[in-house]
């Protein structure tokens, strides 16, 4: 199994930014998905009906290709990343 990669996840309608340690090896799309999967109905609102998923690094407005991998993104530990949710 592969040591966990720490990001940051400032995730859209949650109060603050929230760890998450994620597979090095997950693609952007399954770091959305879990940090969805963690929050959603439980510090977050549930999302609207066929609400999709983007993520960028924090502050930055370019959203990052979901089929990428987390290894292969050049991220830091600990690297701030916005999910926003779109309908």
């Amino acid at each position: 199994m592969s040591d966990q990669f720490p990001l940051v996840i400032n995730f859209q309608g949650d109060y603050g930014m929230k760890l998450l340690l994620v597979d090095p090896q997950s693609t952007i799309e399954q770091v959305a998905t879990k940090a969805k999967d963690t929050l959603v109905g439980i510090v977050v609102k549930p999302l609207p009906e066929g609400a999709t998923l983007k993520v960028l690094r924090h502050g930055d407005t370019t959203v990052l290709d979901g089929k990428m991998k987390v290894s292969d993104a050049g991220f830091v530990k600990m690297e701030a990343l916005d999910i926003i949710h779109s309908s």
